[in-house]
């Protein structure tokens, strides 16, 4: 992305990766969860928790909304993913009421961002929609953080099927991405990264990482060749100690064989999410404010005046 006048300049810490921070001054109140980059364009698309819709950012900083407020029943905005060979941006929405939870699959077509697929269900379970993948032949897989579930979800036919539920295994499933064609590497809360084999539906921890801390806390991820960025987020001592940090795995990437903070409490933090590479850069979803959202009662109604506009943090891969 050229830089444009709401461009804060590139930051130097004492880390290892040069900086920049993209500040979109009219995008307020987002709690912003999700992002994902067109490969061919390099448009950026951003899901709103608060305010149930998306938004698009051009190349040239300008930005709009791709869909409305509540465009055909989209709920709380999380994981997105772009899948070019059919011209759809997928993206995940939930909403809890009561005891009832409410889990859905959009696809958007993206040259009108008119809805082209729709997926809702709503029942007592516990449910999280919360990231997903989709592999070559357009299905998706989805990571259920309450149910501790990775679910397949065949658009042609609109089923939804448990590929793999653990409770154990797979505690608290978030981020999820394709190591190659067979298998994922997931974030959990509860172990940590694990390495998924989708034939055999074997899990394995992915270990050789230093900070245990970091492993266990991970949110979004991105893969790029045999480096895995994640995005840290539920440090104790709050926005100081979130992170990005970067693992290089072994060349079959069963294991980490380094791993390298690349940025560790910057300014632009607060509650980052989730990331997406685009060329030689990769995109952090900066300020969230979910702890701030979560706390006054998913509104933001009374905090206005303590969020920040929608900040991304752009690190050289």
């Amino acid at each position: 992305m050229k830089c444009f006048l709401l461009l804060i300049c590139v930051l130097s810490y004492k880390l290892a990766y040069s900086q920049q921070v993209l500040t979109f001054e009219k995008q307020l109140n987002l709690i912003p969860e999700g992002i994902a980059i067109h490969p061919g364009n390099g448009t950026i698309y951003v899901s709103s928790f608060a305010q149930k819709k998306i938004i698009l950012i051009n190349a040239d900083g300008s930005t709009a909304n791709f869909i409305n407020e509540g465009q055909d029943d989209f709920l709380e905005g999380l994981g997105m993913k772009i899948d070019t060979q059919r011209g759809f941006l997928w993206a995940l929405s939930n909403i809890r009421k009561g005891k009832q939870f409410t889990s859905q699959i959009h696809a958007f077509d993206l040259a009108t961002g008119k809805t082209t697929h729709h997926f809702k269900i709503t029942d007592t379970i516990p449910r999280l929609f919360n990231d997903l993948v989709i592999d070559q032949a357009g299905v998706l897989l989805i990571t259920d953080t309450y149910h501790s579930s990775i679910y397949t979800y065949d658009p042609a036919i609109k089923n939804l099927a448990v590929l793999i539920n653990d409770t154990s295994a797979l505690k608290w499933p978030n981020g999820i991405e394709f190591l190659d064609d067979n298998n994922l590497v997931v974030a959990t809360y509860g172990k940590g990264l694990v390495r998924v084999t989708i034939p055999s539906k074997e899990i394995n921890s992915l270990t050789g990482y230093l900070d245990r801390t970091i492993v266990f806390g991970l949110d979004g991820l991105v893969v790029n060749g045999n480096n895995l960025y994640g995005v840290y987020n539920i440090a104790k001592e709050g926005n100081h100690g979130n992170a990005i940090i970067k693992y290089t795995l072994d060349e079959k990437k069963h294991r980490i064989i380094s791993e390298t903070v690349m940025d560790k409490g910057n300014p632009a933090f607060a509650d980052p999410t989730t990331a997406a590479k685009f060329g030689n850069r990769l995109y952090v979803i900066a300020n969230s404010h979910l702890d701030q959202f979560n706390a006054n009662k998913e509104t933001v109604k009374g905090i206005e005046n303590k969020l920040t506009p929608l900040k991304l943090v752009l690190y050289a891969l």
